[in-house]
């Protein structure tokens, strides 16, 4: 096109431009509508709730807790009934072992949904009863511990023993309508006891000479000697801390002289209970009676059972099982 002698080219330019604009757009249909593209996406799947816990049985938890029981109550039984220091060192490791072995088996346990609070909390006094349980076996060795009379005490007495008939307690009240029961292993809780005879003879004993025998305790601690021949008990003499006590009546003949220190003089178990220590004099006694013209000569003797000054007589520690036990 030619206007006023000059090429016109600006409007042609813009029509090619817009023609190659559609073209490059493209994808038109045959009846002229532009193709749209589309994207389809599926909602996420919601989570799956937690299974809810159940856990065993009560009757399958019962048993395992009837089980617990029968094997700590002969266990726990002989703790108080040990005689030694020894046995009770002994009975102590026993049943040590034992409530580790039964604690693990609870552990590995899934209570009922309503136990499982108590249940955690017996684990854990299992747990404190048998760490005490290990301390007490190393007072056994000491002879701090002599007897089953004290540690059985001290075993049902402790801190324990306190969480233990505490978790006893929550297991009963749990689920009322299934009040677990155990616990009947454990000793009912009591105090130490300090029982001291007078000053004499205790228990029975032979008599029939003229002879007197002096003993003197010392000033902290209750004794007891024992006069024996062949072995047995020929009498046995108590002396409470810090004074003496005199017998007479000590038949003739030569005796072996024992004694032992301590706290709380069980009679029934002729042995202290606590802080015991176990001794023999390397010399014995030999009483003797003469009957003169006008008088009897008999035999007099004074044990002190400490060191003093011009002492002659000397002593040795013997172990708790070669101490007469009568």
């Amino acid at each position: 096109m030619v206007r006023n002698g000059r090429r016109v080219l600006g409007t042609g330019l813009a029509a090619l431009a817009l023609l190659w604009a559609a073209a490059a757009c493209g994808g038109d249909d045959a009846a002229g509508a532009p193709a749209v593209s589309s994207s389809t996406f599926a909602p996420a799947p919601s989570p799956s709730p937690p299974p809810t816990p159940t856990g065993v049985t009560p009757a399958a938890y019962q048993q395992v807790l009837t089980a617990l029981d029968t094997a700590l109550t002969p266990d726990l039984g002989a703790v108080s009934g040990a005689q030694t220091p020894p046995d009770l060192s002994k009975a102590l490791r026993t049943a040590a072992t034992d409530l580790t072995t039964q604690r693990t088996t609870l552990e590995n346990t899934d209570p009922p949904v309503r136990a499982r609070a108590a249940h955690g909390q017996f684990v854990a006094a299992l747990l404190a009863l048998g760490t005490e349980l290990d301390t007490l076996q190393g007072e056994a060795d000491k002879q701090t511990l002599c007897t089953g009379s004290s540690g059985g005490r001290r075993v049902s007495a402790g801190n324990g023993a306190h969480l233990t008939r505490l978790a006893v307690a929550a297991l009963a009240a749990a689920d009322p309508a299934n009040p677990y029961r155990v616990g009947a292993f454990l000793p009912t809780g009591q105090p130490d006891q300090t029982r001291r005879p007078d000053n004499g003879s205790i228990g029975p004993g032979r008599r029939g000479g003229y002879g007197k025998l002096t003993v003197k305790a010392p000033p902290s601690q209750d004794a007891v000697v024992k006069l024996t021949e062949g072995g047995a008990r020929v009498r046995n003499i108590f002396i409470r801390g810090g004074s003496s006590a005199t017998v007479d009546g000590v038949p003739n003949g030569k005796f072996d002289v024992y004694y032992t220190l301590g706290e709380d003089w069980d009679t029934d178990a002729a042995r202290f209970t606590r802080n015991c220590e176990f001794n023999k004099f390397d010399d014995g006694v030999t009483f003797t009676t003469r009957n003169l013209s006008r008088s009897i000569e008999y035999t007099t003797y004074e044990l002190t059972l400490f060191d003093v000054a011009g002492g002659t007589a000397t002593s040795v520690p013997v172990p708790p099982l070669d101490f007469p036990a009568t």
